[in-house]
């Protein structure tokens, strides 16, 4: 199994999170996309609210005691985001083998290297920068969506082009940002008119789909059997952006 020897704290949040990861999938079974991307801002804008009050130390997911916002708001975006990348099932199987090896421990306790290293095992290596990123340091990103146009081409049918702006970025516990080099996949999406109604309601998907992006900046284009209504890049707020509200931006139609 993969350690941490860093992290050396017991860290009770950061363990707590396996239920919370199972709230998260039933709620996105029970009720769908639309309910998850607004469960999913309505935790990162508490994140943000937090840090952007912290009057000590922010510290980085793994290390985390007695700041709600990060173990709650932050673990939710983690965990979420990291099942996303790898898929529901190999962080269920982290999971299982997880727990299976900790219940019913005596003294020392599980501590956050632990459940890290589970997690390790079941991430393939094209994303085990997510485990850095996600909980061992603090890391956020500031992509913008800077264009997005449309053209009829017939048939009911128009080609859409997306074009955004992507930063990565790495803070210290009092907030100061260094540049991060980017190397993620990310979600582009194009959305027809709601659809849906109660907390199924939201945005019809005409198009989701990761890119892998190295730089930055980013260009998408490709074609969609209905009207598009609005477009833009990580639409549903699976990563920690400083300014989610400008992902997505109305489609110019020509």
């Amino acid at each position: 199994m993969a350690r941490y020897p860093s992290l050396q704290r017991k860290t009770a949040p950061l363990v707590d999170r396996v239920r919370r990861h199972a709230s998260l999938m039933v709620l996105r079974q029970e009720y769908g996309a639309a309910a998850m991307r607004r469960f999913l801002r309505y935790e990162l804008d508490r994140y943000l609210r937090g840090r952007g009050g912290e009057l000590i130390d922010e510290q980085p997911l793994a290390l985390v005691e007695n700041q709600p916002y990060i173990h709650y708001a932050k673990g939710s975006l983690a965990f979420y985001a990291l099942q996303d990348a790898i898929g529901e099932s190999k962080v269920n199987e982290a999971l299982r083998r997880y727990v299976a090896a900790v219940r019913f421990q005596s003294p020392p306790y599980t501590v956050s290297r632990d459940l890290l290293g589970y997690l390790a095992e079941v991430t393939p290596p094209e994303h085990r920068g997510l485990l850095t990123d996600l909980f061992e340091t603090i890391t956020l990103f500031d992509d913008r969506a800077t264009e997005a146009t449309a053209r009829a081409i017939g048939g009911g049918r128009y080609e859409v082009t997306v074009t955004a702006s992507v930063r990565k970025l790495r803070a210290d516990g009092k907030g100061v940002e260094t540049p991060a080099p980017v190397d993620d996949w990310i979600d582009v999406g194009i959305f027809g008119a709601d659809e849906g109604s109660g907390f199924r309601r939201g945005p019809r998907v005409l198009y989701l789909q990761k890119q892998h992006v190295t730089g930055p900046t980013l260009t998408v284009t490709t074609t969609v059997d209905q009207r598009p209504v609005r477009a833009g890049i990580d639409p549903w707020h699976v990563l920690i952006d400083r300014t989610p509200s400008d992902n997505t931006r109305a489609v110019s139609v020509k």
